[in-house]
């Protein structure tokens, strides 16, 4: 899989965010891209996963359909909500009937794997921020599509969730995995890092 972004900016308003991005990824190399809070990094993410429009410039998936770009990316991020109004094996049936995960995967696996008590009538707006972030991760790190995007993916995690995070992450090699970040760990995964600034 590889993703070719050609002359990619955006800009709000009158203010440019990325101008003139130009980058090549692959599958089996992984990418952070740095910057402190407000540079860009969430948004260069949601053009390369094409969720928003750039004001100039393309992101083409090599080999790919661009109708079915969407069933090749897994995104996760902290301020995309999961429905608190349902349990955590509700979200694992649609995440299921849209092919967004395996349907091998059951809700004592899924349950084993994010380290989670079973608590199978308890609704996702009763979990902690960080038991959220960890589910969405859950779901993510679970799908088979090729393409991983991950912005801030430690948010809210202590230690402990951060530990079980890279263990699972480790197994992601294959794909070709951004992560927007400012944290040195999640940069520190990465084989290589791109700075937001040089874009401006």
């Amino acid at each position: 899989m590889e993703i070719l972004v050609r002359n990619l900016s955006k800009k709000f308003r009158q203010e440019f965010v990325i101008r003139d991005f130009n980058y090549r990824f692959h599958s089996g190399d992984s990418y952070a891209l740095t910057g402190p809070n407000g540079s860009g990094k969430s948004t260069l993410l949601q053009l390369i996963a094409q969720f928003t429009l750039p004001n100039a410039g393309s992101v083409e998936m090599l080999g790919i359909d661009p109708e079915s770009v969407y069933s090749q990316i897994t995104y996760a991020a902290p301020y995309v909500e999961l429905i608190e109004e349902y349990t955590l094996e509700e979200h694992l049936r649609i995440l299921i009937k849209n092919n967004y995960l395996p349907a091998s995967i059951t809700l004592d696996f899924l349950e084993e794997f994010i380290d989670l008590q079973p608590g199978r009538t308890k609704l996702i707006k009763n979990y902690s921020s960080g038991m959220r972030q960890k589910i969405k991760l859950g779901f993510a790190l679970l799908s088979e599509r090729p393409v991983l995007l991950l912005d801030e993916p430690t948010t809210n995690f202590d230690e402990k969730a951060k530990e079980w995070f890279f263990d699972k992450l480790n197994n992601q090699r294959e794909k070709l995995l951004i992560i927007a970040s400012n944290e040195g760990r999640e940069i520190d995964f990465c084989t290589e890092s791109i700075s937001i600034s040089d874009f401006k």
